[in-house]
């Protein structure tokens, strides 16, 4: 076989091997290929929670056109989801009235199916201690679970304190916010707050800590400090940041936050806190253990949004501002840590309304081959190639 197609090329006239040669660049034209060890794709994973349909957009943060850069609406979400974190290539949504985390591959946008956290759990928070265990908060029933991401199963039931929602992993711990807010039917009342603490070892309750009134938000400094935002009660009760030491699981410092505060998230290159408040971003320095940017003097470009994370390699803040009124003009904002705007995407679309929480992802592309973009030809969805 091979002499006849040796035959076949010598016996090829030199117009054939001419077209030839010119398709072939045509197809180059359209695709450059080239070989490749491990190609990433930097995206942002936004959940958008204010829709019959809940859904998950992603934006790619290396895309030099912010309107070609959103993919809107890839999944469809469970109901009333309250949390999204990433690891590898798979994204975990907490839906917390339908009672289960959901797992999306996000290179494909095919959802992997659903972990049931038991009827009534009501989950609100995730916390991913590795690509094979997750820890999970349950406002309906007082625990935290454990669950197996890959055998999508409960495999422990840990009782902590009352109402939990955030948390965090800090060595070899597992730290969770208990807010002791309860709706009574009428009104909320808030009990006294605390924070449990979990050795992810033993799977144990380890020790209670009170901490200021509504406990919500729980992170960390990545090294020994954790972080725990009280909301207060709304009216009196302004917020207050708590400073917990995980070597020995005490309280360093109490700040009074001056506000009523919402998301939390923390620059580790710089060890400052910022906090979002009606006014814009307030700044705690976790190294002088003060607030440094009052409400007062709060950074505006972080006005008005809701949630928010830090990308750490970028240095760069992820800033969520939700459109509640259902029109579609929710935004991802790009803000450097004085609060100017570096770039802005739109998330918002007609069935996707109500942007609300980010996470940071790099997808590995792990084809032989890597296909770089040529502009008006294609777009790579997450590993894979789509022609317009």
């Amino acid at each position: 076989m091979s002499k006849n197609y040796n035959q076949s090329l010598l016996q090829t006239s030199p117009l054939s091997v001419s077209c030839f040669l010119l398709f072939s660049l045509y197809l180059a034209s359209l695709f450059i290929i080239s070989p490749v060890v491990a190609q990433q794709q930097r995206i942002a994973v936004v959940v958008n929670g204010l829709s019959k349909f809940e859904t998950l957009s992603v934006v790619n943060l290396d895309h030099p056109d912010p309107k070609k850069a959103v993919s809107a609406d890839i999944a469809q979400l469970g109901i009333a989801p309250n949390d999204v974190q990433v690891i590898g290539n798979f994204a975990y949504i907490v839906n917390t009235y339908s009672d289960n985390v959901q797992a999306i591959n996000l290179k494909t946008g095919d959802s992997l199916g659903v972990i049931s956290t038991g009827i009534g759990s009501l989950p609100e928070k995730i916390a991913l201690l590795n690509d094979d265990r997750a820890y999970v908060t349950c406002n309906g029933t007082d625990e935290v679970v454990l669950i197996d991401l890959k055998g999508k199963m409960v495999l422990q039931r840990i009782q902590t304190g009352s109402k939990p929602w955030g948390l965090t992993i800090l060595n070899k711990k597992v730290y969770v916010a208990n807010t002791a807010a309860i709706w009574t039917g009428q009104e909320m009342k808030y009990g006294k707050s605390s924070v449990s603490v979990i050795s992810t070892e033993t799977n144990q309750l380890i020790k209670t800590i009170e901490v200021p009134t509504n406990a919500t938000s729980v992170t960390s400094d990545a090294n020994n400090t954790v972080l725990v935002k009280s909301t207060g009660d709304y009216s009196q009760v302004l917020g207050e940041l708590t400073l917990i030491d995980s070597d020995k699981d005490n309280i360093k410092k109490q700040i009074s936050l001056k506000s009523t505060p919402g998301a939390i998230t923390v620059n580790r290159n710089k060890q400052q806190a910022y906090i979002l408040t009606p006014s814009g971003a307030i700044v705690v320095d976790l190294i002088k253990q003060r607030l440094v940017v009052k409400p007062s003097s709060a950074l505006q470009g972080f006005k008005g949004g809701f949630s928010m994370t830090f990308d750490h390699q970028r240095d760069l803040f992820l800033l969520v501002v939700a459109d509640w009124t259902g029109g579609g003009q929710d935004q991802l904002l790009i803000l450097d840590s004085n609060g100017k705007e570096l770039n802005r995407y739109n998330t918002g679309t007609k069935n996707g309304k109500g942007s609300s929480f980010v996470a940071l992802a790099d997808i590995n592309d792990n084809n032989d081959v890597s296909v770089r973009l040529q502009p008006n030809h294609s777009i790579i969805f997450w590993g894979q190639v789509k022609q317009y």
